[in-house]
């Protein structure tokens, strides 16, 4: 288990310049010690609401690849809100459909809800200064309920065993680990 202290977490504020102005990003994946309900998730994605032009995304940890398959949705998302052609009232909610690969967010739900997931990745991006108060709430938020806090994205898992065979690999590689993709 990892000791972290809020402040240092916190102060790793990605900025990115792009066509809608300065991104600054956070990204952490979050061990919980129980599992997210409802309740806290829609506390996590209602710290956003004072924030003009940005968005809160959620996902279970173990279904995302690494951090840019959680950034570039979320730019192209917010990009859509800022731009006012998203079809979406809620530039998280776009994120989380462009994660998935689908314009449906129903879609992009069933796959990447991250509700009963005890390892999450959060993404907060924005274009205004607000995006470190709202990383400060989540993470007070968030502080006593976390084992652990990562800067970055994903669940990145090791096998351990030896194979015999590439057939005795493929095996272990879907009872193992594609479960948890699918």
């Amino acid at each position: 288990m990892r000791i972290f202290m809020v402040v240092d977490v916190m102060s790793i504020i990605i900025k990115l310049m792009s066509d809608i102005g300065e991104l600054r990003v956070w990204l952490a994946t979050i061990v919980l010690r129980r599992a997210l309900d409802e309740d806290l998730l829609s506390r996590i994605k209602g710290m956003a609401n004072g924030c003009r032009d940005s968005l809160v995304t959620v996902v279970p940890a173990n279904k995302i690849l690494n951090a840019w398959h959680m950034i570039y949705p979320a730019y192209l998302s917010l990009r859509d809100h800022i731009m006012g052609i998203s079809k979406f009232k809620d530039p998280g909610l776009g994120a989380l459909t462009y994660m998935a690969g689908t314009t449906q967010l129903r879609e992009g739900l069933n796959l990447l809800h991250p509700v009963g997931h005890d390892k999450i990745s959060v993404i907060i991006m924005g274009i205004n200064d607000c995006v470190s108060d709202v990383t400060s709430k989540i993470m007070n938020l968030l502080g006593d309920k976390a084992l652990d806090v990562v800067i970055g994205a994903g669940v990145n898992r090791v096998c351990d065993c030896a194979f015999t065979s590439i057939d005795d690999f493929i095996r272990t590689l879907i009872s193992e680990y594609v479960d948890e993709f699918a």
